[in-house]
């Protein structure tokens, strides 16, 4: 009778695949860490409740005359609340991503809708006609915009050498309270101070 107890716990720690599946709610961080290498800046990617990431690129400053012209990389990070399968790229379709878009994925892409978009560009932003709030000590520009597709939130903060602008679409329970609280633990996250 010990042996079965014992094979079958033996088989449940070695069968893969079941009980629920794991959701990556943010990014791997190995991920994390080749797309810092790239920006040569350090980012943070906290996670958001009830969101997982759905893919995450870099964009680089534009060719013009066969030369990159200086100007700001951008890491993009898309979450969605419905992560599905992951989209299938050919080597093809990622050399033009890279030499032609000048974007590179690191991450995803999977299926699922936009609900929020974080970029950390590596210059100083501002938004344009942006009100002002001060989230955990950090002076916050914010926005919204109604579109056809919706109603979307815009936040724009500053830190050391690096911008974040967080876009968020504003329905199915992501309100405002939500947007702030997410750019709130971001900041805290950039001030090593933890999630809470």
């Amino acid at each position: 009778m010990r042996r079965l107890w014992l094979f079958s716990l033996t088989l449940l720690l070695f069968l893969p695949g079941c009980g629920e599946p794991e959701v990556e709610v943010t990014l791997p961080k190995e991920v994390e860490k080749r797309m810092e290498e790239q920006l040569h800046v350090d980012i943070v990617v906290p996670p958001a409740e009830k969101l997982a990431v759905k893919y995450a690129e870099i964009r680089y400053p534009p060719i013009v005359n066969q030369q990159q012209i200086a100007g700001p990389s951008v890491a993009v990070i898309v979450y969605t609340d419905e992560k599905g399968e992951l989209l299938p790229l050919t080597d093809e379709q990622r050399a033009v991503m890279r030499n032609r878009q000048q974007r590179e994925l690191f991450y995803g892409e999977y299926a699922g809708r936009p609900v929020i978009i974080m970029e950390i560009h590596t210059m100083k932003n501002f938004l344009a006609d942006a009100q002002s709030q001060l989230i955990e000590g950090i002076a916050v520009e914010y926005g919204q915009k109604e579109t056809d597709s919706g109603t979307y939130a815009f936040y724009s903060f500053n830190y050391d050498d690096t911008a974040y602008t967080t876009t968020f679409l504003l329905q199915n329970g992501m309100t405002t309270e939500a947007a702030v609280d997410f750019n709130r633990k971001l900041i805290r996250l950039l001030k090593g101070q933890g999630e809470s």
